[in-house]
């Protein structure tokens, strides 16, 4: 029964936080330099290493604001099983064929995600298993008004047998020599 017992408790918080996130982060799951492991504070919770063959490179994806979610879902086993379900809900407006193909190719891939929440928090998901697209849509809008939505609805899912980590508020991407963010974004050409 060890680290299971419950230590302290949990107080009410004031209110200052917001809901969703504003950016991920995806880096390729089936790649060499992929993270293997994550070192976490005892105390805090927040991640002080990652472990990988060489540095995991991620390409940011930016979101629709206040569209887009982050939630985890816990799953206990009767045996002493746990599962955290890692679902995202995902938003990204216009198209192009620049778009087309790009989104293309993160609907048929298996990813480790950083997510960068609305309070300015990373965190990371996917490691063991990686996380996928596992539905959606590309939206029209029913091409009917103006303003109908076009762009990409879409939802992923990994499941882990840990939380998402805590990367905390600093950029991981200079905090953690194990992981770089590409250059090439969305609005360049994809060749």
């Amino acid at each position: 029964m060890a680290n299971c017992q419950i230590a302290k408790g949990r107080g009410h918080f004031c209110q200052g936080q917001v809901g969703g996130i504003k950016t991920i982060f995806l880096g390729n799951w089936y790649n060499a330099n992929k993270i293997t492991s994550v070192t976490v504070g005892v105390d805090d919770g927040l991640v002080s290493a990652l472990i990988s063959a060489g540095s995991q490179e991620f390409f940011q994806f930016d979101l629709d604001r206040q569209t887009s979610s982050f939630n985890q879902t816990i799953t206990t086993g009767g045996g002493g099983a746990i599962n955290y379900e890692q679902g995202l809900d995902l938003h990204m407006s216009h198209d192009s064929n620049e778009s087309w193909a790009r989104m293309q190719n993160v609907v048929e891939s298996v990813t480790q995600c950083i997510v960068l929440d609305n309070n300015g928090v990373y965190y990371l998901l996917g490691v063991d298993n990686g996380i996928a697209v596992t539905g959606g849509t590309y939206a029209h809008g029913g091409d009917v008004a103006f303003t109908d939505y076009v762009g990409y609805v879409m939802q992923l899912i990994g499941s882990e047998p840990f939380p998402a980590f805590n990367l905390g508020t600093a950029d991981p991407f200079t905090t953690f020599a194990t992981i770089s963010l590409s250059a090439s974004q969305y609005n360049d050409p994809q060749a």
